[in-house]
């Protein structure tokens, strides 16, 4: 098993859980992906080919949910659940860059366009505000 002291990766036995050999945690392979909440992981990630992954991952659960016959609010709210939460996990350990976000965030709302939920040439803050402190405005 993997033991991380001072950012240096040293190396330990097998761990046993009871007293009997029921359940041994092995050592993984450094080089080793795992899946963890959709998404792979490993030691030595590979940010941009994850970042691919991730993108086209978040569009086809978009396309997914504005594809069905729900309503304009339940498809907003199956989009924050379903494929927001995607790249949401991601931020605390991939590096984004500010351009990358733009480009996805400008995508979400060519497609919001092209399924008829966005008019392009409303205001794209509105797309921002919550609905309750919309009304006011």
């Amino acid at each position: 098993m993997q033991e991380y002291v001072k950012n240096k990766v040293g190396s330990k036995a097998n761990i046993y859980v009871g007293n009997t050999f029921e359940m041994c945690i092995t050592e993984q392979d450094p080089r080793e992906t795992y899946t963890y909440l959709d998404t792979e992981e490993s030691y030595d990630m590979q940010h941009k080919n994850g970042k691919e992954k991730l993108k086209k991952e978040y569009l086809r659960r978009f396309r997914l949910v504005f594809g069905t016959k729900l309503s304009a609010m339940n498809k907003i709210q199956a989009t924050g659940s379903l494929a927001v939460t995607v790249l949401r996990y991601t931020f605390g350990f991939v590096n984004w860059h500010q351009e990358e976000l733009q480009k996805l965030d400008r995508k979400t709302r060519k497609l919001l366009t092209i399924h008829e939920e966005h008019c392009p040439k409303v205001d794209v803050n509105r797309l921002y505000v919550p609905r309750n402190r919309e009304e006011g405005a």
